[in-house]
């Protein structure tokens, strides 16, 4: 017999701080020898499918969507490592954390009996952990046809701003949590959600084009090569661009790269970087993101070095700093108020390029 564990639910902290619990009706016994198929659900970001029955995944914003007419729905989980996520169901938020193994979790229950939508996104960065899908979602009534994907995709390569670091702390003396930390509230997970699109995060926090933060040369894997995987730390899980074509591209990296206030490999790296991109998402707009965490001789450095290498298709987009007026998340990172406001550039900046 299978052992269902039920997963407490907290609302976010983003619409109030309540717990609230779920309980799995007994006729909604998950079928878990089955395994996940995806014919029920809209999947959007990369997922590992690789092994029968599993779809991995590991990049942050990475989501499950599907709808049903019920009152409850759950699905199975697998986990190397206790990890957040945020459930949305008819748009109503919930935070959920799934912890290390295997068990199924209620996303939602108690609900009127008539036809909801459910979307599970993975908040953690890559580094966090490996979580995979293992089941359909089950609900007690029926499953519907799932929603259709986005008219409008972006893609988004970028560090620990992307990512969403320390974007819900209260101030700079916090270090790193999953806790503080979410795409969601992001630049470009705030923009995509103002302009309905589907969105890729390929995002790693210290990470770089050229090196990482703390390294005097390059040592460990720059972005040029994390953003291959489809599993953000696994080097045999090749991803195929042809996967996702994004309407826009927006990459945000160099803050890691002037950690010191130069670069100096910096702008053969980033030009390298784009033309490889280009190769991929040909005749597709590449926004070049002036850093909002470099200040003084260091932005100016990473702004001219992008102007050096924009041409045709690729501009350089500065959405603004850091203004110590409005605050800071953990270490010294954008938090709600900056992050909307680069969002609300960015959006602007795509409305009017793309017509949206």
């Amino acid at each position: 017999m299978l052992k269902t564990i039920i997963a407490t639910l907290a609302l976010c902290s983003v619409v109030a701080c309540a717990p609230v619990s779920g309980v799995l009706p007994p006729t909604a016994t998950l079928q878990t020898e089955q395994g996940f198929s995806g014919e029920s659900v809209t999947l959007v970001g990369r997922f590992d499918q690789r092994t029968d029955g599993r779809a991995a995944f590991t990049w942050p914003g990475s989501s499950v969507a599907f709808r049903f007419k019920g009152s409850s729905a759950a699905i199975r989980l697998a986990s190397t490592a206790d990890i957040r996520f945020m459930v949305e169901v008819d748009g109503e938020k919930s935070e959920l954390w799934v912890k290390a193994g295997e068990a199924d979790y209620t996303l939602t229950s108690g609900l009127e009996d008539k036809p909801h939508q459910v979307r599970l996104t993975r908040l953690a960065e890559s580094f966090s952990g490996v979580t995979a899908l293992v089941s359909d979602p089950v609900t007690d009534g029926r499953l519907l046809a799932p929603p259709a994907p986005a008219s409008r995709r972006v893609l988004v390569i970028g560090d620990s701003i992307t990512a969403g670091y320390g974007v819900e702390g209260t101030s700079k003396d916090c270090s790193y949590s999953q806790a503080t930390s979410t795409p969601l509230l992001a630049y470009a997970g705030v923009a995509a959600r103002q302009l309905n699109a589907d969105i890729h995060t390929i995002a790693w926090s210290g990470i770089g084009v050229w090196r990482s933060y703390g390294e005097e040369e390059p040592i460990n894997p720059t972005i040029g090569e994390r953003r291959k995987l489809t599993l953000g730390d696994d080097f045999d899980s090749a991803w195929d661009s042809s996967r996702f074509r994004p309407d826009a591209v927006v990459i945000a990296i160099g803050t890691n790269d002037f950690w010191q206030g130069s670069a100096a490999g910096y702008r053969a790296a980033m030009g390298e970087f784009v033309s490889q991109v280009q190769t991929d998402y040909p005749e597709r707009p590449i926004y070049l993101m002036v850093s909002p965490m470099l200040t003084g001789d260091a932005r100016a450095a990473q702004q001219a070095d992008l102007e050096a290498i924009a041409s045709g298709q690729v501009k350089v987009i500065d959405l603004g700093k850091i203004e110590p007026d409005d605050g800071y998340g953990c270490d010294y990172h954008p938090n709600v108020v900056t992050q909307k406001r680069l969002a609300d550039a960015l959006v602007k900046a795509l409305k009017s390029d793309l017509e949206w």
